[in-house]
């Protein structure tokens, strides 16, 4: 899902009671998504009823500058039928002048098991949210308002034969955005996918696919009619998996992806898993990512610039994984990537201008662990090193995490300690930013199984520090919430 004509998603519709759980794939995804999944996918599941009858649950939460937090939802399930309807609202007054936020969304998700084989699903959700944007504090603004609605509707089949399982989706995702400068628009993205997996002999899985898109929109402001554009693509791939011996896992996929402005575009990805012993596993992977322009980029303010090309990057990456004792795990990766035409903005409005600036190559390493002490007592650390080059805008040379939770009797104790350093407010290391320390605790009670209540604060230690250059975050903030399930 992303923004017809920008390109991008809009996270503001992105509201939590309706998300059940958030997965994330780490490099580039092109050879599944497509398009703008060269760094990466947040994969957001939305939620599933599972109990027969009517369940549910609702959280409530207060804090800092009139943050509020509602979110309920309702399933009911009956024999093949199961039905959820979620609402979120939330809002705030902000930290500072003019930053206000206010967001209502609802979403419908009902499935009907057809037969053993074959189930049918619609879901929907609307959101209308309004926000301000404060400006930097050397250029603060007054009364910089965005007016949104995003609105999604979709509909599947999926299959499960056993030895073969697979769906066919149709989606629909649109909006309507007003801004205070007069600028006003609408756009779409309309998706058509289908995929199937095979198993047809032991330990090998076989995925081929088809992906159909078409996006676009219209857009105006009090000076200029921009007219409406809209773009096709269509993509068709194949990925393979397959074990060996039990011990080495080896994955290989080819993506065709045509689209209408560009033409076509091979992306190829192989990796493999071994597993040298009971407890170390090492893996490695080589793909392929690329991003088309989009049509604001192409055509329209600040810089229309109808000859970029798509941005296109190789990532190569290796990795350790390690278990000792059976309670503590760890994963190092090492990454390169290289690619060529990342398009970056050139002057300032109005003597600006868009262009593929060439060739680039980011370096890093990754690290992860989880420690298990005890049943009531659990650990997790990151570390994370990279080597931007050039596009240093909001990329930290240094981040370190640190968090845990411990439970005693009814109650558990949560930290998480973040650490920043090396971070610009710009490319080419320009506007360098503050080093902080973000330190977060969290009570939560079960008052009963059903019942709960939770006090939290974020920057405990109260630290100044942006993370967008001339946008300060907020000081220490504190938040008190209520869970009840039915």
């Amino acid at each position: 899902q992303y923004m017809g004509l920008m390109g991008h998603p809009v996270a503001d519709s992105y509201l939590s009671a309706h998300i059940e759980r958030v997965e994330i794939i780490r490099g580039p995804a092109s050879l599944l998504y497509g398009s703008n999944a060269m760094g990466g996918v947040i994969n957001m599941i939305t939620r599933t009823t599972i109990s027969p009858g009517i369940s549910g649950n609702a959280a409530l939460s207060y804090g800092s500058y009139n943050s509020q937090h509602l979110g309920v939802n309702i399933g009911y399930q009956v024999n093949q039928w199961s039905t959820i309807v979620s609402f979120t609202h939330e809002r705030t007054d902000g930290f500072r002048p003019w930053s206000d936020f206010n967001a209502n969304s609802g979403y419908l998700k009902s499935s009907y098991r057809i037969n053993d084989q074959y189930t049918l699903t619609v879901d929907g959700s609307l959101t209308k949210f309004k926000t301000y944007d404060p400006g930097t504090i050397t250029a603060p603004k007054i009364n910089n308002w965005m007016d949104i609605q995003r609105g999604y509707a979709g509909v599947s089949v999926d299959n499960d034969y056993g030895v073969s399982k697979g769906s066919i989706r149709f989606a629909y995702n649109f909006g309507h955005h007003e801004l205070y400068t007069t600028w006003a628009s609408d756009d779409f993205t309309a998706v058509a996918s289908f995929y199937q997996t095979l198993s047809l002999f032991p330990d090998n899985v076989l995925t081929i696919g088809a992906d159909i898109n078409k996006y676009g929109g219209n857009g105006h402001d009090d000076s200029r009619d921009y007219g409406k554009f809209s773009v096709d693509e269509y993509a068709l791939y194949a990925y393979m998996q397959h074990t060996f011996l039990q011990r080495l896992t080896v994955n290989a996929g080819l993506r065709y992806d045509n689209n209408e402005l560009f033409g076509g575009i091979v992306i190829p990805q192989i990796g493999a898993v071994c597993k040298l012993a009971d407890r170390t596993t090492v893996h490695g992977t080589v793909g392929k990512g690329f991003r088309s322009p989009t049509i604001r980029e192409l055509y329209l303010f600040p810089a229309p610039t109808p000859t970029l090309q798509p941005e296109n990057m190789w990532n190569y990456e290796l990795g350790v994984s390690q278990t000792l004792a059976g309670r503590i795990s760890m994963d190092v990766t090492g990454f390169i990537s290289e690619g060529k035409n990342i398009i970056l903005t050139q002057g300032v409005y109005p003597n600006m201008k868009l262009a593929n600036s060439g060739s680039f190559v980011h370096r890093g390493v990754e690290f992860s662990g989880t420690a298990f002490v005890s049943n009531e007592l659990q650990f997790r650390t990151s570390y994370s090193f990279i080597d931007p080059g050039n596009e240093t805008r909001s990329v930290p040379k240094h981040k370190l995490f640190i968090g845990g939770d411990y439970k005693y009797r009814i109650a558990t104790f949560s930290f998480s300690i973040q650490h920043v350093e090396g971070m610009y407010g710009s490319d080419n290391s320009q506007n360098p930013l503050s080093d902080y320390t973000n330190v977060c605790v969290k009570v939560l009670v079960n008052l009963t199984q059903k019942c709960s209540i939770s006090l939290s604060s974020d920057n405990l230690l109260d630290q100044s520090y942006q993370t967008i250059f001339g946008y300060p975050m907020p000081g220490r903030t504190v938040n008190a919430g209520l869970q009840v399930s039915i």
